[in-house]
């Protein structure tokens, strides 16, 4: 069944990479076995709070990220706030035994969700500086994107949100994501922005805010120079970076990220406080750590665009470069997050785009179509079967998870191909040292069992909805068009938001959504199907699911047109229910 606009368009406001963890219901009582040494990554989330130098205070294992504490002459400032107002709340708590003083500023490093959501806690009501990058603010909008439902699937299975404690073991730079069904947000806008570098002096600590892209674009680091202390946020961690995410992401430039370690390191401190796992102390070892870290990315990136340049293709690549020796063995640089593989095919789609050189790949056989090449090549798709099921018995699983994904595309209903499917993808997962990888193979054999897919069902208040610009609605409506429903469609809907002084007109026009914001006046005379006056906070309630859409509609005004044609103009916008990727897509 399709979704309503409500429901689809609802989805977009459940944050991008947050994800709720079943904490009862699970795998089982007896799940899947761990990567011994995933096992014992698990002890460098030791929960607790750690000083760091006279007035620097890292909480540790209270949730995906850190929280950073530094204490002034008379306040407190807070670096990154946790991913939830619940794991914000336990993190102030534990702050509160160590200072009483107010909070008199908060800084984001970056917009990951497990830094900015839990800001109200720290600061009830807004009132002290949010110190952030400029472009900060407009990539937390992009959450309201085009392409929120593909990233809330994906993040769901990578971060492991529908696996128990025992299946899940750890996020490789976290413990776990703490966000849930009844989590709730407090993100607060930035108020304090910058360009390349900004110095401040808050509660008598000085500290430099400098641009450093990485892991994000808008990633900063903050400089303490008279404590020698230095906050990298997302540039570092205890493990291999993710260089990319399989979760997805736009290009992250590798280059960007070594000279942002290099300048990390122009600083010489003496205690390095990354936004997840632990401090390193000492200027030497920090210097050490981060030359090997640097260099690793930089071997990823400069061997990457050799191979390219050979007319190597991206599975070549991934097969062939592997990091130096000194590197692959260097504790901090274990495949707990990102992996040489994924980075170097990032690197590929990132420099060069999708096409591998390959003519074979200019206009390939659809999935479909390969399926039944492989059926004619078995004899029958009895004895693809057969060769799949061999596959698994062999300990193949690779081999049996792709070959069961074609079988399936073949008959969704084949169950035997399904539950070949599942006992791959759990082998898989108990073998798999990268948790991002083990969570998505283990949280697809729970979709395939229990006839479910992975997405996020969590609300935010009418507050945190309201915090959210308008653009972000409007694009992700252009892109839900159905071009079925809308095949002979021409409609012009113009809509004005008396409370954001600010209009868009929308025109459907034969499966496009032309879609552009205007002025208010300008909507005076225009030959429009529907107009409609609107209060732009009922509007991203009314989508968000918080407010019911019969009297949020009835409450507009309507100059032509009236609710019920808004409502059918609405119901234009309705994309298909997402599926697993190996199942067949209708339109």
């Amino acid at each position: 069944m399709k979704r309503n606009i409500i429901l689809s368009l609802a989805m977009m406001i459940v944050l991008l990479a947050c994800s709720h963890r079943q904490e009862e219901d699970g795998g089982g009582a007896e799940g899947p076995d761990a990567h011994p040494s995933l096992k014992a990554h698990t002890d460098i989330f030791r929960k607790g709070i750690e000083k760091i130098g006279d007035n620097v205070y890292a909480a540790i294992g209270y949730g995906l990220a850190n929280s950073i504490m530094i204490e002034g002459v008379d306040g407190l400032i807070i670096v990154d706030t946790m991913e939830s107002c619940e794991a914000a709340s336990e993190v102030l708590a534990e702050f509160r035994k160590i200072s009483d003083k107010p909070v008199r500023a908060i800084i984001y490093t970056h917009n990951h969700v497990d830094h900015i959501l839990g800001a109200e806690v720290f600061a009830p009501g807004g009132g002290v500086p949010i110190y952030a990058h400029e472009t900060t603010a407009g990539l937390v909008g992009r959450i309201v994107s085009k392409m929120r439902t593909v990233i809330d699937m994906r993040s769901m299975r990578m971060f492991g949100a529908f696996l128990d404690r025992e299946e899940l073991v750890n996020c490789g730079i976290g413990p776990f994501l703490r966000y849930g069904r009844d989590s709730t947000i407090g993100y607060l806008p930035p108020t304090r922005t910058f360009s390349d570098t900004l110095t401040d002096t808050i509660a008598g600590i000085e500290f430099e805010l400098v641009h450093a892209p990485g892991e994000t674009d808008d990633q900063i680091f903050v400089w303490l120079p008279h404590e020698r202390v230095l906050l990298c946020g997302d540039n570092f961690y205890w493990a291999f970076p993710n260089l990319y995410t399989i979760r997805g992401t736009p290009y992250r430039s590798l280059q960007q990220w070594y000279r942002s370690i290099d300048r990390i390191r122009d600083k010489h401190p003496e205690y390095l406080v990354p936004g997840h796992t632990r401090p390193l102390i000492g200027q030497e070892r920090i210097e050490a750590v981060l030359r090997d870290y640097r260099d690793a990315i930089q071997f990823v990136h400069d061997q990457a665009i050799r191979g390219i340049n050979q007319g190597m293709t991206s599975d070549e690549l991934a097969e062939y470069i592997k990091l130096p020796p000194h590197l692959a063995e260097a504790p901090y640089l274990q495949p707990f997050y990102g992996t040489v593989a994924w980075s170097i095919r990032s690197v590929f789609s990132g420099e060069l785009g999708w096409f591998d050189g390959d003519s074979a790949h200019l206009n390939p056989l659809t999935r479909s179509e390969k399926a039944r090449l492989l059926v004619r090549l078995a004899g029958s798709e009895e004895a693809l079967q057969a060769h799949t099921q061999q596959a698994l018995a062999n300990g193949e699983y690779q081999a049996a998870l792709e070959l069961s994904g074609h079988l399936i595309r073949l008959n969704p209903d084949n169950h035997s191909a399904r539950d070949i499917r599942v006992k791959s993808l759990i082998a898989l997962g108990e073998r798999e040292e990268n948790p991002n990888a083990r969570h998505y193979y283990l949280t697809e054999a729970l979709e395939i069992r229990d006839g479910f897919v992975a997405l996020a069902d969590a609300r935010p208040d009418p507050e945190q909805v309201r915090r959210f610009p308008l653009e972000g609605f409007f694009e992700l409506l252009a892109v839900n068009l159905n071009p079925v429903a809308s095949a002979e469609a021409d409609q012009r809907v113009g809509m004005r938001f008396e409370d954001e002084t600010t209009a868009y007109v929308i025109h459907v026009r034969r499966g496009v959504a032309e879609i552009r914001q205007c002025e208010p006046g300008s909507l005076d005379g225009m030959d429009l199907d529907i107009g409609v006056t609107a209060n732009a906070a009922a509007f991203k309630e009314m989508l968000a699911r918080i407010r019911n859409p019969v009297t949020t509609l009835a409450g507009f005004d309507y100059e032509p047109g009236n609710a019920v044609r808004f409502a059918r103009f609405l119901a234009l916008f309705s994309p298909p229910e997402p599926k697993l990727p190996y199942e067949p897509q209708e339109q």
